[in-house]
């Protein structure tokens, strides 16, 4: 009986450390299909585009911190941040990979991966930057509408406490 115990104590925990061992290799699997996907759905270009669309927004921020800057000068540090962002886009990708290997099952990438492949995929993957660029846009407008809206109640508001 004793030994029977141990046999199956012997069986639980090889089992367990097969478990343990395909662990790594099924998220190694999920993070694969994750860079598969991403690179389907263009997230190294977005990296590079969110990059690209920083550039101003940095200037107008380096400049209302640091007006004693000229133009040259001002130049020069954006120029300096981006080319530190560009050499560490693939950082951004990697954490966008990541972020689906956690965020999906490898079913649920398997699906995606064959969805892109298939023309309904391709049209929304075609689109898809026009969209993401209109809706940066309408974004905006939206948020600078609705401060607009709220301008007066933050002024009686500020009135209030001075």
């Amino acid at each position: 009986m004793g030994f029977l115990k141990f046999l199956s104590v012997l069986s639980a925990s090889l089992l367990a450390s097969a478990l343990l061992l395909a662990a790594p290799a099924a998220a190694d699997d999920r993070e694969a299909l994750a860079r598969q996907l991403a690179e389907q759905v263009g997230a190294v270009d977005l990296a590079s585009s969110m990059i690209d669309s920083m550039a101003p927004l940095m200037r107008d921020q380096i400049q209302s911190s640091a007006p004693q800057l000229n133009d040259e000068q001002l130049d020069t540090v954006v120029r300096i941040l981006l080319e530190e962002f560009e050499a560490s886009q693939t950082e951004l990708t990697d954490l966008i990979v990541m972020l689906y290997a956690t965020e999906f099952t490898e079913a649920e990438l398997l699906g995606a991966i064959e969805f892109y492949e298939t023309e309904l995929g391709q049209v929304l993957l075609a689109r898809m930057p026009a969209l993401m660029e209109r809706s940066v846009v309408a974004g905006q407008q939206w948020g600078a509408d609705v401060a607009q809206r709220a301008l007066p109640r933050v002024q009686e508001y500020l009135a209030t406490i001075e």
